[in-house]
């Protein structure tokens, strides 16, 4: 028996609502303070466990641990895709982000006592390569606490069996 698929509709959604409550964060001129960061993981979380818990009713619970994280971890993929797609569309949209993230950078770097010196070189190789350093951001980012989103999901899924209905069922 082939298991129902829910990871795409529920990776679409978690994505975004994610992006929703990035928007509303920057908006509102916090999307740079430290603890809006962590913000954006509640919906991640949210859905990832939503997910886990649709691929299993949409399978009467005859799943394993592994399919559910399966499941999870897909929908991490596509979460992580269209965040790549929305960013490099919200440097077009909101074209000061760059320059906002590089003045934080700064501020960070002088708070950690940093010389002149020290501070300019980070800025120019940052300012150099903020595409590169946001895609790897992005996907390394994403998948890894995808990953770990992916097994609290997994572990949240209810399960009947290790993947395979009874006979006759």
């Amino acid at each position: 028996m082939k298991p129902t698929n829910t990871h795409l509709l529920y990776g679409a959604l978690t994505a975004v609502a994610m992006i929703i409550v990035n928007v509303l964060l920057y908006v509102t001129n916090n999307a740079f303070q430290s603890w809006a960061q962590w913000v954006g993981y509640i919906p991640f979380l949210v859905g990832i466990v939503l997910n886990a818990q649709a691929f299993s009713k949409a399978n009467d619970g005859y799943i394993s641990f592994g399919q559910a994280f399966s499941s999870c971890f897909k929908a991490c993929a596509i979460i992580t895709l269209i965040t790549l797609v929305w960013s490099f569309a919200a440097m077009a949209i909101f074209p000061e982000m760059q320059d906002k993230a590089m003045e934080v950078a700064r501020e960070r770097m002088t708070t950690k006592g940093m010389s002149d010196e020290q501070i300019e070189q980070g800025i120019q190789m940052t300012q150099k390569y903020f595409k590169v350093f946001m895609v790897a951001g992005i996907v390394f980012g994403t998948m890894f606490v995808g990953a770990i989103f992916s097994l609290i999901g997994a572990a949240t899924a209810k399960r009947k069996g290790n993947g395979m209905p009874p006979a006759g069922v």
